[in-house]
């Protein structure tokens, strides 16, 4: 979720929406970017981009969508959205006070934050359901069919970790940069998860050396020796030492060409794939895309390691970058890209008349990219709904009237395994969760999705629409989990709350 750099530290995007202007630019990786009219994939020497994604064909029995691929018409927003699935069943759901923006899990437990502050997500003036259990939420979930409520952790990041709740796998630690109001900090919070997943044991909460960084998103290096957090406020990034996870110590930090938001790292440490987060609504001053950095002064504790820029790709048809995925396919590096909003950002929301005449994306939507060669880095793929379409702006602004910021935006990914990725699962807000085969990165077909049953009601748990009134289509909003040994993906979304989901193995690509 973005912030509002420009306001207040308990402002927020959507707040942007409502009080006033927020962030709004452009394409550039070579002649195929950028352009949105449908064409085939071309698997020979020229490198065509994927701009539409084949609608998945349901089973018998499902509840598929009756409407444009990844729409929840009004008129079943009216009558109470009763949910979709196609080749995909509920397993098991925790509806609790609802969820924030981040999901994580490690082996039987999943983590999920909660929006803590009064004025978490809006001015003062907007109210907010109450939270009767602050804290982010523990899930024993080592029977999936009855996931069980193991706690809260209240430390002082974890009362709203916002985007930066994340797990390493290798060393089994739990860490968040305080992200209350989305914009919290400077403390950081490590905790082991390794020796019981629903029993965290705090080794670290308090403030960092630089007490100026700002918290909001972050994620770790894969061998868990540091942690890298995203400070949208002064448009930076930074690194934390956690090779003694009870002694973190503040590395740098470092100021890309544009605003940031989240980032990953490559599976060595020594590659940074960080966020350009900005704008593309002007023509020609294209501010939105990403940039890879030489992480290898930072992973080798050098002195004064400052990262190197190796590149930078922009595009002209999406808005605020959210997070990217280093992955391989078929034994090729490729990265996964996903924006938060569309063409104009924020200001669509409002007036998305600007966009439905501009022949852009109205909301945001992954991106694949073959980066094999950085000096030659080749969009492959736009991971594009029919309501995501320009065609279909107006109708999808009739939708979404009324909702604060995020319609049928894309928010966060994961693929099924990172070193041989076949199968990817995106939270795309009101069009719910959808999985994808992109083992053809340049040819991905959509294999199934489920899109929640809304409850209405107050939520204090939830970020939906400011201030957690749920109504309509549902915010599926978090990172997904694949549990590949039952094919089962594991999520929240932002009302409904923590819920498994179980694929037909039938559609997966072998």
């Amino acid at each position: 979720m973005v912030r509002d750099i420009a306001r207040p530290r308990w402002g927020l995007c959507c707040i942007g929406l409502l009080l006033g202007g927020c962030l709004g630019g452009g394409d550039s990786v070579g002649p195929n970017v950028g352009n949105n009219s449908p064409v085939s994939p071309n698997e020979g020497d020229v490198v065509i981009t994927q701009t539409e994604i084949p609608r998945a064909q349901c089973r018998e029995g499902d509840r598929p969508e009756l409407a444009l691929q990844g729409q929840v018409p009004l008129s079943d927003r009216l009558a109470g959205f009763q949910g979709n699935n196609c080749n995909i069943d509920l397993v098991s759901q925790y509806e609790g006070e609802g969820a924030s923006w981040m999901h994580t899990s490690y082996r039987d437990c999943s983590y999920y934050g909660q929006a803590f502050a009064a004025t978490a997500v809006s001015s003062p003036s907007v109210p907010r359901a109450t939270l009767q259990r602050p804290g982010t939420v523990v899930m024993d979930v080592s029977d999936s069919s009855n996931p069980v409520d193991a706690g809260r952790l209240t430390s002082v990041s974890m009362l709203d970790p916002w985007e930066s709740l994340k797990v390493n796998q290798s060393r089994g630690l739990l860490a968040a940069v305080n992200g209350t109001s989305s914009g919290g900090g400077p403390e950081f919070d490590v905790y082991d998860i390794s020796r019981n997943c629903s029993q965290p044991r705090l080794l670290f909460s308090g403030p960092l050396a630089d007490d100026t960084v700002i918290g909001h998103e972050g994620e770790w290096a894969p061998d868990g020796l540091t942690y890298y957090g995203g400070d949208l406020n002064q448009g930076q990034y930074y690194a934390i030492d956690v090779a003694d996870p009870s002694a973190p110590k503040f590395i740098t930090k470092f100021t890309p060409p544009v605003g940031v938001h989240g980032l990953s790292v490559s599976p060595d440490g020594t590659r940074g794939y960080v966020t350009l987060s900005g704008t593309a609504r002007n023509e020609g001053n294209n501010t939105n895309g990403f940039a890879i950095y030489d992480f290898t002064p930072i992973s080798q504790r050098k002195v004064d390691p400052s990262p190197q820029l190796l590149a930078e790709v922009y595009w002209a048809d999406g808005s605020v970058a959210q997070h990217t995925i280093p992955v391989k396919i078929a034994g090729k590096d490729h990265l996964i890209t996903v924006d938060e909003l569309g063409s104009d950002g924020v200001n669509a929301a409002a007036s998305r008349i600007v966009t439905c005449g501009s022949d852009r994306l109205p909301f945001g939507i992954p991106r694949i990219f073959d980066v094999s060669d950085v000096n030659n880095i080749q969009l492959l793929s736009k991971l594009t709904l029919e309501i995501n379409q320009p065609e279909n702006c107006v109708e999808a602004s009739a939708d979404t009237a009324g909702l604060a910021l995020f319609g049928y935006d894309s928010h966060y990914c994961q693929v099924d395994d990172p070193n041989n990725a076949k199968v990817l699962a995106c939270g795309y807000f009101n069009s719910g969760l959808r999985v994808f085969d992109i083992s053809k990165p340049n040819a991905v077909k959509e294999i199934a999705y489920f899109n929640p049953a809304m409850r209405p009601g107050q939520k204090g748990g939830s970020t939906f629409n400011v201030t957690g009134n749920c109504f309509g289509a549902d915010w599926t909003s978090s990172q997904p989990r694949f549990v590949l040994e039952k094919n089962e993906i594991w999520f929240t979304s932002q009302c409904a709350g923590f819920q498994v989901v179980k694929i037909d193995p039938a559609v997966l690509p072998k």
